[in-house]
């Protein structure tokens, strides 16, 4: 019996693993669009944006210029592929109200090495949310997102690790000084439990503005799960 028990917490760990290699993959990959995007020098100029918000703006300049448009260096030598799609709209029921709602995921990314990684047939996804940061007060906003996670409950297959992006507009802000802020407003935040505050993690040798945070979700068993977070700086790509 006890060799049993052993096979299947060996087993759980290393799909644990895997997955969690995989998504660091996926960040990874994700840095490596953004620093292309520094080296290319490429500007995003707000009054040319339209009607569109100016976090949608960003955030679709990095999905459509860099994140779909390099996808071939990712999926390279392996059977499985990537796709990545920007405002998808996934249901959960909100722990607060207890009803079903559309989530409008901002980057939403379908993975087959996951989904291997899974061991299950069901399409799985992994989910980004973006939001600007042009003034430290913005990391409100910023852990609302995070309270999100905390009280929603996904119908679809989706992983208990979470991705969160900033756009940082203002060059008198570090991602050092981002953190410790978010930090800071988590240890007194009411309804958010944290198990690890932010906490920074290597995920790439060219980028050093990525942390990774464990909470608790309000319902059930109260689970928990894993966000990762890239604080990047937009302060020479945005013109406002």
């Amino acid at each position: 019996m006890g060799s049993e028990a052993d096979k299947f917490i060996k087993n759980r760990l290393s799909r644990t693993a895997m997955i969690d290699s995989r998504i660091k993959k996926l960040l990874a990959y994700i840095i490596d669009c953004y620093n292309k995007t520094v080296e290319d020098g490429k500007q995003y100029d707000y009054s040319k944006r339209g009607k569109i918000s100016q976090e949608n703006f960003l955030r679709n300049g990095l999905v459509n210029d860099y994140l779909r448009c390099n996808l071939n260096s990712l999926n390279s030598g392996t059977e499985y592929y990537t796709v990545i799609n920007k405002e998808s709209n996934e249901t959960y029921t909100s722990a607060i109200d207890g009803l079903t709602h559309d989530d409008p995921i901002d980057i939403h990314i379908v993975d087959k090495a996951l989904q291997a990684s899974w061991n299950t047939d069901k399409q799985i996804y992994y989910a980004l949310e973006c939001k600007r940061i042009s003034q430290l007060s913005d990391s409100a906003s910023y852990i609302g997102d995070i309270k999100k996670s905390t009280e929603r409950d996904y119908k679809g297959m989706r992983l208990p690790y979470e991705g969160q992006i900033a756009f940082i507009e203002n060059s008198k802000l570090t991602h050092i000084k981002i953190a410790e802020d978010i930090n800071k407003k988590l240890s007194t935040h009411t309804s958010i439990i944290t198990n690890k505050p932010l906490e920074a993690v290597q995920i790439s040798n060219s980028f050093n503005g990525s942390y990774i945070s464990v909470h608790n979700k309000i319902f059930g068993d109260n689970a928990n799960f894993t966000i990762h977070h890239l604080l990047f700086d937009y302060s020479a790509i945005v013109i406002q």
